[in-house]
């Protein structure tokens, strides 16, 4: 399990102390050098239409930094989207490797290169860390024979392919089905739902049996439904009786994190200049509260930690998307 620093709501501690790189003398890695970073405003470029969850935290963080001059320039938001994220890493590409021109995404990254729909790759990026994120969880109809993910998995290994998932093909809740589906040895079938509101009509109208939403998604909701597991690191205190598949045994979580990612020749100082403002951010009670209103998870996870946890996932969702290729 990857260590992250969690931020508290209601306060600033942190329950994890990180220690973060300190400061280098001459550049051995051949990294561009970034002289007094920032010496202008930072683009973020984010690969999704403003309103998304990516897109208000991208602001949000920006201006708590602005607010607080934890960097000597502004951070200037750019949406980007299309092209499953390749417009927004075009361009970066089209920006100088030194700490000027950054990406705020998520785990929707991963799948794009899974699924091979750019050509970008892990190696195009240094990863900055993760500032929280949100997790989703499966559900069944209320009136459903299962009123447990052990009756479900029991139900679906005796019975193969004998329940309906509603997905997108390609989609996270494909992904994160497939991870749950192969660590606990059991098959779905598949109905096309492209969008959570998708998901739910065929949930609820009986055209489906199982289908995966976000925890927000399904708090706002909740009428007609019946969580079973939740896929994120710990239990929700919104749903303290929704187990979690790791608490089960089962290695599956996505917290589809907030992830700040620089291209990949960007130098030491701008990075550790980047990671450190978005930390401070991340200890702000106001971004706290944010994060636990909207049933997110407000923590910090630096740089590195950040991308072996990212590797690591890689790995199991190019296993998932072999199947679909």
């Amino acid at each position: 399990m990857m260590r992250r620093i969690k931020m508290l709501a209601g306060g600033v501690s942190l329950a994890v102390a990180a220690t973060l790189i300190g400061s280098v003398g001459p550049n051995p890695t051949g990294h561009a050098q970034a002289e007094g970073f920032p010496s202008e405003p930072i683009r973020v470029i984010v690969p999704f239409k403003p309103g998304g969850r990516t897109d208000v935290v991208a602001r949000l963080i920006a201006e708590k930094i602005k607010e607080n001059d934890w960097l000597s320039q502004p951070m200037v938001i750019v949406n980007a989207d299309g092209g499953a994220g390749a417009n927004a890493v075009q361009q970066m590409r089209r920006g100088k490797a030194d700490g000027h021109t950054i990406i705020h995404w998520h785990h929707q990254a991963l799948i794009a290169m899974a699924m091979k729909l750019g050509d970008f790759g892990l190696d195009d990026f240094r990863s900055l860390g993760f500032t929280g994120g949100g997790s989703p969880l499966w559900a069944v109809r209320s009136d459903s024979e299962f009123e447990t993910i052990e009756q479900l998995i029991d139900h679906l290994k005796a019975e193969p392919r004998s329940l309906i998932e509603a997905l997108g093909i390609g989609s996270i809740p494909h992904f994160v089905g497939g991870m749950f589906a192969d660590a606990a040895g059991f098959e779905t079938r598949y109905v096309t739902a492209n969008s959570a509101a998708d998901r739910l009509r065929m949930l609820l109208g009986g055209n489906a049996d199982i289908a995966l939403f976000a925890a927000s998604e399904y708090l706002a909701q909740k009428e007609g439904l019946r969580p079973l597991v939740y896929f994120g690191l710990n239990r929700l205190p919104e749903m303290p009786d929704v187990p979690t598949a790791l608490e089960l045994g089962y290695d599956v979580t996505w917290a589809n994190p907030n992830w700040w990612l620089a291209p990949a020749d960007t130098p030491d100082e701008a990075v550790e200049a980047l990671s450190a403002a978005l930390e401070k951010a991340m200890a702000d009670p106001e971004i706290v509260e944010y994060f636990t209103n909207n049933t997110l998870e407000a923590y910090w996870t630096p740089g590195d930690e950040a991308m072996a946890e990212s590797e690591k996932l890689l790995e199991k969702l190019n296993k998932i998307a072999a199947t679909i290729q």
